[in-house]
């Protein structure tokens, strides 16, 4: 069974970063969820996001043997179905025997902290609301306070702007606004609202902006893992 498993660095990473791009509480769903995709974080992210959004999702299931290939050149990669590891012999007992303290403690600390911070700070942005209203909320407060010369916001979910960009082969502009940040109204008045600017971002990106102070916009500087103005 999944939970008798015991999680690598990179899965309980893998877990952790779930946990935040889709808000989901639960850290044996998430885990669940990234095991029936095998860990791939992006795969399990845009499945869930776009069954939350009621959109149908763009990957089948993975099987579990032989592993599929993704055939797609320039992001070719090969899904494995991991199994636990069985000691063997007695260097494998004495290995698992000496280690297990250690990965239980770290298991249990893991744990304990993510507890805590839930506990103690419930961050809002995580909370379930509707992506796609998050950024067409952003693009009518944006044009009250700076008016419509801007370049052409993408009137959807991120993921969607991502499927989207993938078919018009097309560059994705990601923009992430920082309400609280300093120079985020300058910004907005000498870059965006450009015209040089916005003619090139029109002729040249699918351009996508929503605020960090909501839960869509949260998920995608999560996801980017970029500042907040750019």
């Amino acid at each position: 069974m999944a939970e008798d498993v015991q999680l690598s660095s990179n899965q309980t990473e893998k877990l952790l970063q779930f946990q935040d791009l889709t808000g989901i509480e639960d850290i044996e769903r998430c885990r669940n969820i990234l095991d029936n995709h095998n860990w791939d974080l992006e795969v399990a992210t845009q499945v869930t996001l776009n069954m939350r959004e009621g959109a149908p999702s763009v990957y089948r299931p993975l099987p579990r043997s032989p592993p599929p290939v993704v055939a797609n050149p320039p992001d070719q990669r090969v899904y494995l179905a991991v199994r636990s590891w069985q000691p063997t012999g007695i260097l494998g007992w004495g290995f698992l025997f000496i280690s297990f303290p250690f990965q239980f403690m770290y298991s249990t600390l893991m744990k304990l902290a993510r507890f805590t911070l839930n506990f103690i700070r419930a961050d809002p942005r995580r909370s379930g609301t509707d992506p796609a209203r998050d950024v067409m909320n952003f693009i009518q407060n944006f044009e009250e306070k700076y008016g419509r010369d801007h370049p052409i916001f993408y009137r959807g979910t991120y993921y969607q702007a991502v499927n989207d960009a993938k078919q018009d082969l097309k560059f994705l502009l990601v923009y992430l606004h920082g309400d609280d940040h300093q120079d985020t109204d300058e910004f907005c008045r000498t870059v965006l609202r450009n015209a040089e600017a916005v003619n090139f971002v029109n002729s040249s990106f699918l351009f996508w902006a929503c605020s960090v102070n909501s839960p869509e916009g949260y998920r995608g500087k999560l996801r980017n893992k970029c500042l907040e103005i750019i």
